[in-house]
């Protein structure tokens, strides 16, 4: 059976690079809407925390976005054991 270490980290989301405040407004099919601030940054950050998990072998599980924080949750494969 295959067995799972599991990280879970937070990341601050960089200020936009852009002075101009900016809103998204996104709604989905059952009408819940939902605004939040549009990544005027850009998503090289993002980009740069994906490809370094991954290079350490992390999968992420899943993310959640709450005040300008990313929380990640990660896993990757434990490794075998040997038996002496």
């Amino acid at each position: 059976m295959i067995q799972w270490d599991y990280q879970i980290t937070l990341h601050e989301i960089p200020e936009p690079k852009i002075e101009k405040q900016s809103h998204t407004i996104e709604c989905d099919q059952n009408g819940q809407c939902f605004v939040h601030d549009a990544l005027l940054g850009g998503l090289e950050w993002l980009e740069d925390l994906f490809r370094e998990k991954g290079r350490n072998g992390w999968e992420l599980v899943q993310s959640g976005y709450h005040h300008r924080e990313l929380l990640c949750i990660w896993k990757k494969k434990k490794q075998a054991r040997t038996k002496v």
